[in-house]
């Protein structure tokens, strides 16, 4: 809040999850998780003892197109969905809209990781299954927290407490997200 006048800006994704994912170094953006319990986020969190809680519903209205990107895990047990939030006519938009899968948020045929439900937001409840959201545009937390869109609480740190520079790469011999070689004839 203090170095950038309540600008939370955006950086070049890095090589998390699968390396061959056309978002990896292409697009900046924010991550933010997906994962609240009937609206309560979990108590921990890897990237340190600030949480910033936005809703999601807000961030949609900002950056309404939504695109599957990713599909990984990195230990094997927990899989991870990475969905890109774009602005309408952004270059990020522009990017999404020719290499990445566009999705609904109203139609679970079409996207099963997020969805509205009425007025409400749902993830999936597949209990192994986290979807983490990339918002491509900057946030102005000042005029979140100013609207009551947005607040901070302290979480316990599980981990290193911060990312890795350059990501982590997903498991290379899970055989849920690696798929097998095509056979050819």
């Amino acid at each position: 809040m203090d170095n950038s006048g309540g600008l939370m800006e955006v950086y070049k994704k890095d090589n998390s999850g699968d390396p061959a994912s056309p978002i990896n170094g292409k697009i900046d953006g924010l991550f933010f998780m997906a994962k609240n319990k009937n609206g309560v986020p979990p108590r921990y969190s890897y990237f340190g003892r600030k949480r910033l809680q936005v809703l999601a519903n807000m961030l949609l209205y900002m950056a309404p197109n939504l695109y599957f990107a990713d599909f990984y895990c990195m230990q094997g047990s927990i899989h991870q969905v990475t969905l890109v939030m774009t602005k309408p006519g952004s270059k990020s938009d522009d990017f999404c809209r020719e290499k990445l899968l566009p999705l609904s948020l109203t139609d679970r045929q079409n996207n099963p990781f997020l969805f509205h439900c009425g007025e409400q937001l749902f993830t999936s409840n597949k209990k192994k299954l986290e979807v983490e959201l990339l918002y491509t545009e900057n946030i102005n937390v000042g005029h979140l927290l100013q609207h009551c869109v947005a607040f901070f609480s302290c979480t316990e740190t599980k981990g290193r407490g911060h990312s890795r520079r350059r990501g982590i790469p997903k498991h290379p011999k899970c055989p849920t997200c690696n798929l097998p070689p095509a056979v050819q004839d």
